[in-house]
Formats: C-alpha cells, structure tokens, sequence
C-alpha cells in the first residue's frame, strides 16, 4: 500500500483542487465545507504523506494517480 492509498477521498478531493489552484475558501464552496476543514484535510494530507509541504503532497497525488 502506497502512502496515497492511505489518503482518505475527502483529502484527495482537496488537494486535486488545491493543484488546480483554488484556494482554501473556493474549495470550500465547492465541497460544501469551511476553509478551515479545507485546510485541516489539506494539512492530515500532508502529514500523511510526509511531504512537508501542500505543493509536494499535491505532487506525489498527480504522480501516484497518473501511473
């Protein structure tokens, strides 16, 4: 098991959006959530990765996905 496959969807739906370039508070419109949770999954994302920064969890998602 990759450390991608232990992203939940939640977190995978963010950081697919911060790499489109939305911010904090647009992908929360578009998930129906608060910036803060948009942020708070963005950050467990990043932790889960062990990227250390939101551009590299981003990164490694694109990667992993793309085969």
């Amino acid at each position: 098991m990759s450390d991608v496959d232990r992203l939940t969807t939640r977190e995978r739906e963010v950081l697919r959006l911060y790499g489109k370039g939305l911010g904090a508070g647009e992908i929360g419109k578009a998930l129906g959530i608060s910036r803060d949770t948009a942020r708070k999954h963005r950050d467990n994302a990043v932790r889960r990765l062990g990227t250390g920064s939101q551009v590299a969890a981003v990164l490694e998602l694109d990667r992993t996905e793309r085969g």
